[in-house]
């Protein structure tokens, strides 16, 4: 059998050979290993961070060795039969691991550390089997990349013409099939294809009647890659950072596959664990129990009140699949507790996705449903503790997910004018006032007479700006989310006047107000997040699962809370009757009366009706993406173009002809 470890005097070992060849790659494997162990085990951001620096390290020493002297070879030159017996190890565990993951073995880390132990046996599988003959061009590896790319294409056709209409385990089964296309079938075909390239024009350069043309392909393929560098620093000037942030991220992973190192490899699992990291989590603070407090504020309603889009929450309120309320401690309601407004506790019940029954007590006349890890709706919460503290002041803002906002914002980031599905939106309005005056009166009986209440309606996200740099929605599109956010708070304006309580008007032009609209400002200065990615805590399923990571858009972050929260204390300071004793009127004493069961509004998420808005928007969505398939050919075609400018340049550098050993065993050889 033969080794790769070069023969010293007396048959002992180099230990400069050992140094050059085991330690970078040992040193990759470790690097991995601490950024995997640290990932699995749910560290804060900064201990995270810490092991992402040292795979960093691990990894660019790697690289740099694969770069300079090339892979490791056997003394005929070929890749180590220890190599092929590792990959294919690592490949068994990492499918067994993700099989079991699939079967429902209960172990957190397991879908992590299978993918992790698979993509390390594809990529040392990719090793070998481009570092065969070295130097020679292979036909073979035109022919298998070819069809790894031909088999990725039909199986993206496939899913794409058969997923949306299948159901059950066969959308299971489609969806496992692309994902093994994408991630194993495309990255191996491309690493086949760009080793068969890169070969290709080294032997062109070399024939002196083609040297010269290959040279110029070379310095063309080099000015391609410069000026996508120029097009995402532009990107990035013009506030398009997502986008930006994308194409940068398509050009490094490109010129890593074609580079025949392990850099690819590195981005790839330092974003598998960047993705399982879970945010960090804060306790609650002695403030957040009302019991014993004298000037208690209760503060009720969806995702703006709980401060979803802040970007941290409290211990236990944002685990996917579970618990997902999302309080902040960046919410403008806690900082009501610190902000000199005389409330020394508070009742923090409001939470993301919450509907009107979500916050009708159970015992009411009208429809209600606790949400997932809730022990109750949000009144019947109010209503267990009743007996421990008086609040002097209660804040609700509900409504938006009855109005569909959500699905609203889903839709008009899609492909096509979400304009044109104005009647789906605003026909429910009508359904969404009857639904809040009942939720308002019942919570004006759930609380003392002498309890003010106050309604707070949802600021303007975005301004009346003529063009908008870096939102990716067109004039009519931002029109009618103004018109529509516009319309939702005079609907809650409306049922508030119906049911008895106070409505803060000066809370939709908070934004405004401190110029931290969307349109207005840069989106990293707004108070708005557009587009923001962030996983969830919990179990690694929800981590990784891609619908959990877009919560956090279209909502407030700290610096709208923090307008929100000045807005609101202005506000208080000038209606001082508010926490002062008084006696209740007539007005505020409305009786509660019965609600219809809702009907399937937009927004909803557990009720399966084929009518549903929200299934009528998903269909819109997917024919405006079918729609768009010659957008998606450009895109194709540009990362194709990337993809042999990489391999242009590639070519450029030095190339031996047969396989690097170690320096010091060449000169032996010599």
């Amino acid at each position: 059998m033969h080794s790769d470890e070069p023969a010293g005097p007396a048959g002992g070992r180099d230990r400069r050979a050992i140094l050059l060849w085991w330690g970078p790659r040992t040193l990759f494997v470790v690097g991995a290993v601490v950024l995997v162990v640290e990932s699995s085990r749910g560290v804060p951001l900064p201990e995270l961070y810490l092991a992402l620096g040292f795979f960093a390290v691990c990894s660019a020493v790697f690289v740099g060795r694969q770069l300079g002297l090339g892979h490791e070879r056997d003394p005929g030159g070929h890749s180590p039969r220890w190599l092929l017996c590792a990959a294919a190890l690592l490949s068994i565990f990492g499918v067994a691991a993700l099989v079991a993951h699939l079967a429902g073995l209960a172990w957190d880390a397991l879908p992590l550390v299978g993918s992790v132990l698979l993509l390390l046996g594809l990529g040392w599988f990719v090793e070998v089997w481009r570092g065969a003959e070295p130097g020679r061009p292979r036909p073979a590896l035109l022919v298998w990349g070819a069809a790894l790319m031909a088999a990725t294409a039909l199986a993206a056709v496939v899913a794409a013409l058969a997923m949306p209409k299948a159901k059950g385990s066969l959308f299971a089964v489609l969806l496992i099939i692309l994902g093994v296309a994408l991630f194993v079938f495309l990255p191996l075909g491309l690493n086949l294809l760009s080793e068969w390239g890169v070969r290709q024009l080294h032997a062109r350069r070399s024939d002196p009647g083609t040297g010269a043309g290959v040279r110029v392909v070379a310095f063309l393929g080099l000015a391609v890659v410069v000026l996508a560098v120029l097009f995402v620093v532009a990107l990035w000037y013009l506030d398009w950072v997502l986008a930006a942030v994308l194409v940068a991220v398509a050009l490094v992973l490109l010129l890593a596959i074609v580079s025949n190192t392990h850099a690819d490899i590195a981005l790839v699992l330092a974003g598998l664990c960047l993705l399982a990291a879970a945010p960090l989590e804060y306790p609650a603070p002695q403030t957040l129990s009302p019991t014993g407090g004298q000037r208690v504020l209760v503060a009720m309603g969806d995702s703006y009140m709980s401060g979803e889009g802040a970007g941290s929450y409290f211990e236990g309120t944002d685990d996917g699949g579970g618990n997902e309320c999302r309080r902040s401690p960046s919410a403008y309601a806690v900082g009501l507790t610190s902000a000199g407004r005389g409330f020394d506790r508070m009742l923090f019940l409001a939470c993301s996705g919450a509907r009107t029954y979500n916050v009708n007590p159970g015992s009411g006349p009208g429809p209600f449903r606790r949400q997932p890890g809730e022990p109750a709706t949000q009144i019947d919460q109010l209503k267990s503790l009743a007996s421990s503290f008086h609040p002097a002041l209660v804040i609700v803002a509900v409504g938006g997910n009855d109005a569909g906002f959500a699905i609203l914002g889903e839709a008009c980031l899609a492909p096509g004018d979400c304009e044109t599905r104005k009647p789906v939106f605003v026909n429910n309005l009508p359904k969404v006032r009857e639904d809040l005056v009942a939720t308002y009166r019942s919570l004006r009986q759930a609380v003392p007479a002498d309890v003010p209440i106050v309604a707070v309606p949802y600021p303007q996200p975005i301004a009346a700006a003529g063009s908008c740099t870096g939102v990716a929605l067109t004039k009519t599109e931002r029109d009618f989310i103004r018109a529509f956010v516009e319309r939702i708070d005079t609907t809650m304006h409306e049922a508030a006047d119906t049911a008895g309580i106070t409505y803060m008007a000066e809370m939709k032009d908070s934004f405004a107000t401190h110029r931290l609209q969307l349109c207005e400002r840069r989106k990293g200065a707004a108070g708005v997040n557009f587009v923001d990615i962030e996983t969830v805590n919990g179990l690694a399923s929800q981590r990784f699962s891609p619908a959990k990571w877009l919560h956090n858009s279209l909502h407030p972050n700290e610096r709208g809370h923090a307008a929100m929260r000045d807005t609101f204390t202005t506000w208080l300071d000038s209606h001082p009757e508010l926490l002062t004793p008084r006696t209740p009127t007539g007005r505020e004493q409305a009786k509660v009366v019965a609600a219809a069961e809702p009907e399937p509004l937009c927004g909803m998420t557990d009720i399966a009706v084929s009518a549903h808005c929200k299934v009528q928007i998903r269909a819109w969505e997917l024919e405006q993406v079918r729609k768009g398939w010659p957008w998606l050919l450009l895109v194709l075609f540009a990362l194709a173009v990337l993809w042999a400018a990489s391999i242009a340049v590639f070519s450029l550098l030095p190339w031996t002809g047969w396989s690097y050993r170690d320096p010091v065993s060449r000169a032996r050889a010599r």
